[in-house]
């Protein structure tokens, strides 16, 4: 590529544009088995993450859940005017996950929820035709959320927590402007920022319960970002200093969802959730740099809406069964997919179960998601947004095990 761009801007552009590709998806291993139709599930201290009006209606005990969980993206891209494929290199993103649950009284129950709900890590050749774009490049993030619910009655419960987000972001690509390949551009930074989670859980009878929730947005507030610049011809060493340092604002979305569950027999209870994911609000992002112009870049992202079934089905009590379909949809148009993560609209299965060992239950899930194939188009007009016109293919596996205890006198 010839174009000339900002570098330290398009570090966060890319992070951008992977917009709903690097969500983590359920966090928990009985939410994955269940296709993360969460809204409604009230049987896990998980779901206090993703609706805390449940926290009311958990019994009197004291609950734990912790486990792990990686998720492998598997992406080829073959080139418009090469027709060379090219496949990621083979990369596991980790997670984890850690809830608790402890009743005050009958009526008020507070919870923490530590969990790993973004990221991704992307892994191209290192001179590969499009490693002028992206070569590697990484996030992590960390949600703690301390939460309280309040039981209004038998029938209905609210509940409300703090987020706490920090996040991490690492980049790497060659500046494809010269002739020498060992030319390379390296980003990093870190940022922390706050937010909270809304959510009322309810009854309609025994066998029926909804739940409603909203997740607010979270800003990332980077501003200890440095940018490294290696193999730079000397006629541009102004242009790219060997070090370099920037600072940015960067929105995680908001997440409204409505679910049900409902208990068909005594033995299969059926979930079902119905989510909005605000990416909207990535209209624009704005950069200020330590050692040149401020950038501005325009992103014109849409709201994605994500459905998901579940089911449960209990053998006996030291053994339960689960399975899930989910479809999610992208909000990333053509001309912004970029290989740093493609996106496309997802139709995913999950498989999942926990065992009964002595005093605590195993539970362990997993999930296949394909995303239908996206072409990426150059845009000429967007000198500052370099991409490679190809069209990639990409399946996302995700598998999680963890262990569920619960200890106390129901009251």
């Amino acid at each position: 590529m010839t174009r000339r761009f900002l570098p330290v801007g398009f570090l966060f552009l890319s992070y951008a544009a992977s917009a709903g590709g690097f969500q983590n998806g359920p966090q928990n291993a009985r939410l994955l088995g269940l296709g993360g139709a969460a809204t409604a599930y009230s049987r896990d201290p998980s779901g206090i993450f993703y609706n805390p009006g449940i926290l009311g209606h958990l019994d009197s005990l004291t609950h734990l859940s912790f486990g792990g969980m990686g998720t492998a993206r598997t992406t080829s891209f073959l080139g418009t005017d090469s027709r060379r494929q090219t496949k990621q290199d083979f990369a596991v993103m980790p997670g984890g996950y850690f809830y608790a649950t402890h009743p005050i009284n009958d009526r008020v129950k507070v919870g923490l929820s530590i969990n790993t709900p973004f990221g991704y890590d992307t892994k191209w050749p290192s001179f590969w035709e499009g490693s002028s774009v992206v070569r590697s490049a990484s996030m992590q993030t960390l949600f703690v959320q301390p939460t309280a619910a309040f039981k209004v009655n038998d029938n209905f419960s609210l509940g409300a927590g703090v987020i706490y987000a920090h996040g991490s972001l690492k980049r790497e690509r060659s500046l494809g402007q010269y002739d020498d390949l060992e030319a390379t551009a390296r980003y990093e930074g870190s940022g922390s920022g706050l937010g909270y989670n809304l959510g009322m859980y309810g009854r309609t009878g025994e066998d029926l319960s909804f739940g409603i929730s909203f997740r607010g947005p979270v800003t990332l507030k980077v501003d200890n970002g440095t940018a490294e610049y290696q193999n730079v011809p000397a006629l541009d060493a102004d242009r790219y200093p060997a070090n370099s340092g920037f600072n940015t604002e960067v929105k995680l979305p908001s997440s409204l969802a409505v679910g049900l569950a409902d208990q068909m027999t005594d033995k299969l209870l059926v979930t079902f959730d119905f989510a909005l994911t605000g990416w909207s609000s990535y209209d624009s992002l704005n950069f200020e740099a330590q050692t040149g112009p401020r950038v501005r870049n325009g992103r014109r992202y849409e709201d994605a809406m994500a459905f998901r079934v579940g089911g449960e089905y209990e053998v006996s009590k030291d053994l339960l069964l689960r399975a899930g379909v989910s479809y999610d949809e992208s909000p990333v148009r053509d001309e912004y997919i970029s290989p740093e993560l493609p996106d496309g609209n997802r139709l995913g299965g999950a498989l999942g179960v926990s065992l009964r060992l002595s005093k605590v239950m195993l539970d362990l899930g997993y999930s296949l998601d394909v995303a239908g194939n996206r072409t990426a188009r150059v845009n000429r007009t967007q000198y500052q947004s370099p991409n490679i016109a190809g069209t990639y293919r990409t399946m996302v596996h995700t598998l999680a095990a963890g262990v569920s205890y619960s200890f106390g006198s129901k009251k």
